[in-house]
Parts: structure tokens; sequence; C-alpha cells
């Protein structure tokens, strides 16, 4: 009777592996909707996009094997970014996020070489914490609203802002160290009276 409830367990764990990128994306949608600006139906439909997106570029072969991508949406706005070797498959790659449903435009900054290896990833990482916790102490800032992304010391700031708190997190990103370059890719909204 035990080795079955331990084979039950094991058997479980091992199907939600398949699973744990849902369960990370619901989490991070309880967490971030709080803050965000977009309502949660947008959030909901956004992280959809996404899911397809990105499942529609796996499917897609040699591309994804030669590639690397993420896809951020918000507002039915993608913003792809990652490394493919060629144009070709740089603009099939916008194609492909073009052609899912909800997309209202596509943002392409795939860069042309080959996919940065995991010690650049690793450093991305490091640089979007120091990034996003200088953008949460600033306090003529709300942090929370702003998504941060970096590819290979790109850093990509996302979100729905108003042209105060814009200014204010590219000054901020600009003079971290690491930083190569900083892209936005905001939608202005009104600032509170």
């Amino acid at each position: 009777m035990m080795k079955q409830g331990y084979m039950l367990i094991l058997t479980s764990a091992l199907l939600l592996q398949g699973c744990a990128g849902a369960m990370l994306v619901g989490t991070g949608t309880g967490v971030g909707s709080v803050t965000d600006r977009r309502t949660f139906g947008t959030q909901i439909s956004d992280q959809t996009i996404d899911m397809r997106a990105l499942h529609r570029l796996g499917a897609t072969k040699p591309l994804w094997d030669d590639s690397r991508f993420a896809v951020i949406t918000t507002n039915g706005k993608s913003l792809l970014i990652g490394q493919t070797p060629t144009d070709v498959y740089r603009q099939q790659a916008e194609d492909i996020v073009r052609g899912v449903p909800g997309v209202s435009e596509v943002f392409n900054e795939v860069r042309i070489g080959q996919p940065v290896e995991l010690a650049g990833r690793s450093q991305d990482t490091w640089l979007t914490s120091k990034v996003k916790s200088t953008l949460l102490a600033e306090k003529n800032l709300d942090g929370t609203k702003i998504k941060v992304v970096t590819e290979n010391g790109e850093v990509f700031l996302i979100g729905l802002v108003t042209r105060k708190e814009a200014d204010i997190s590219v000054q901020l990103t600009r003079n971290i160290s690491g930083v190569k370059r900083v892209i936005t890719v905001f939608e202005f909204v009104q600032a509170a009276p």
C-alpha cells in the first residue's frame, strides 16, 4: 500500500512538470495583477497571446532549433526579442507572432546572431534584478507598473505608464552598470489628478 502511494505521488509530480510553465504564468498574474494598469481580462489575454506565440514558434522547425525567442505582450502589442541566425528567420518569427489572434502590433527586436549562451542569460537575469530593484526603490516612481526584460545586455522597459514614469525609469536604467541599451515599449496613460 505504501509503495502505491509513493508511486502515485511520483507519477503526479512527473505529470505536473509539463504544467510548470502554466503554473508560473498563473502565479505571475496573481501577484502582478494588483498593480498592473491593465484589466485582469486583458492580462489573461496578453498571457494567452504569449503562450500561443511561443507554441507556434516552437512548432516551426528549424527556426526554433536555430534561434532563441521571447514574447512579451501588453494590450495586444507584442514585443518579440531574442536571436536568430538570418534575417529570413527574423521576419518569419515576426509573421508567426503577428498571426496570433489578439495581436494588434509586433515590435520585432530580434537580433541577428547566435542564441545567447547560459552565462549571458545569467548576466541578463542579474541585470534585470538590478534594474527592477532600482525602479522599485525610487520614491518618485511606482516601479511595480514597469516590466523589465533584459536580452544580451539590452534592457526593455514595458508597461502602461505616465510620461513622467517613463522619463524617470529610462534615466535610472541608463545609469546602471552593464546596461548596453534601453528600449522602451510603453503605452502612455494620463497621470492621476
